[in-house]
């Protein structure tokens, strides 16, 4: 028997799969598959990252318990929609989300807050009980504080302002963005149009990468300020460790405060690892029954 995990968000897709016995794992990676953002793109994604590692490892979809976790899985319209289109012959499946893989992934599987910085954000808390909470998450249009495509966002409404002001763009972070944006009301409007929660992420380097600029500063203290929020919101006043996953989460550390730097442990694995303790556990569960 072989497992299957699958981590998808906004920007990247990455699956692995990997034997029981013998523990040799296959890995590929792929595009987006963040359900609210696009359902058939998704599917897609999962069927062909699914069908190419069988491939590689030369086996039938039949002979894989998969754990599937999407952000965007939390929706359990967009949920059953998924799963009544899949149509993949695993020998047995399930969809999650991808926070809680990477929950599971975070600690090994043992109590933990997790907070997962991409695209998006949210936390989410293991407790020594077995409860699972989530906290954020609500996506980018109301939510996702302290995740890329929030940073990029922000960076573009300071970009927006410099636009309207007398001065023009005398920032190096709103130059540098007028470069991916434009630097002109006649070409940001086109790009603000078509803008997803992907393209405003893609902006987020730009924030890091401007560190020694004052506007870039203040908005990066205000991403650590959210972080931060969303971590005491999902903690409380529970003696748990805090893991920071995701794309942003080395960028993101050593602007938190001391406070929250001394709650930090480094992370025992990540979502794919996640999704492998929740596909083995079905299989136990499955062998059992």
């Amino acid at each position: 028997m072989y497992l299957l995990a699958v981590d998808g968000g906004g920007s990247k897709t990455l699956a692995r799969l990997q034997h029981v016995v013998s523990g040799r794992q296959w890995q590929v990676a792929g595009g987006p598959a963040q359900l609210s953002n696009n359902l058939e793109q998704a599917i897609n994604t999962v069927r062909q990252l699914s069908l190419q590692l069988c491939q590689q490892a030369g086996i039938g979809l039949n002979e894989v318990m998969a754990c599937i976790g999407l952000a965007g899985a939390g929706n359990p319209q967009l949920y059953s929609a998924f799963c009544q289109q899949l149509q993949l012959n695993f020998a047995a499946w399930q969809l999650t989300t991808d926070a809680r893989t990477s929950l599971y992934g975070a600690n090994n599987g043992q109590p933990v807050v997790m907070v997962a910085l991409g695209t998006g954000s949210v936390a989410m808390r293991l407790s020594a009980d077995g409860t699972e909470q989530q906290t954020g998450g609500w996506g980018f249009n109301i939510g996702d504080e302290g995740g890329g495509a929030w940073l990029g966002k922000l960076a573009v409404r300071q970009l927006l302002w410099q636009l309207d002001s007398d001065e023009g763009l005398t920032s190096p972070l709103t130059r540098a963005l007028g470069q991916h944006c434009g630097d002109h009301v006649s070409t940001v409007l086109p790009w603000l149009k078509q803008a997803s929660a992907t393209d405003f992420a893609a902006l987020a380097p730009l924030v890091f990468s401007h560190s020694n600029c004052p506007l870039a500063q203040q908005i990066l203290r205000q991403q650590a300020a959210a972080i931060a929020e969303l971590i005491h919101c999902c903690r409380g006043q529970r003696e748990l460790p805090v893991v920071l996953l995701g794309g942003l989460a080395a960028s993101s550390q050593p602007l938190l405060s001391d406070d929250i730097s001394q709650l930090l442990q480094a992370p025992r694995g990540d979502a794919l690892d996640g999704g492998l303790i929740l596909a083995a556990r079905q299989l136990a569960r499955t062998s059992t029954a």
